[in-house]
């Protein structure tokens, strides 16, 4: 907004400040739906591009989301592995119990 459309909202009454607050937020809500209407029709796009439908591309995303936050995998056994989050896996446990650091299972 340029200083010159700028409200001086010491002038105003307590009413015309809710109205203004008001349409505010009516505002910041149609603006926000309209942002993420936009996105969805952006990621039908993609959707169709890709050949595939929305629920496909989610899943896959699922996917990938839990092997971006592997951390930790157990050398001795790929399919074991550990975000870092909760509770240690036996598997780790039993491993640092022997000696091993946590280091030697970071991915």
């Amino acid at each position: 907004m340029s200083k010159n459309n700028a409200i001086d909202l010491d002038n105003l009454n307590v009413d015309e400040l809710r109205a203004i607050s008001e349409n505010a937020q009516q505002l910041i809500a149609k603006k926000q739906h309209q942002r993420l209407y936009d996105a969805y029709i952006q990621f039908e796009q993609i959707a169709e591009d890709s050949n595939a439908t929305i629920e496909e591309i989610l899943k896959a995303g699922e996917k990938l989301e839990k092997k971006r936050s592997i951390k930790y995998r157990n050398t001795d056994n790929k399919e074991e592995t550990w975000t870092g989050r909760g509770r240690k896996p036996t598997w780790l446990v039993e491993a640092l119990a022997a000696g091993r650091g946590l280091e030697d299972f970071a991915i």
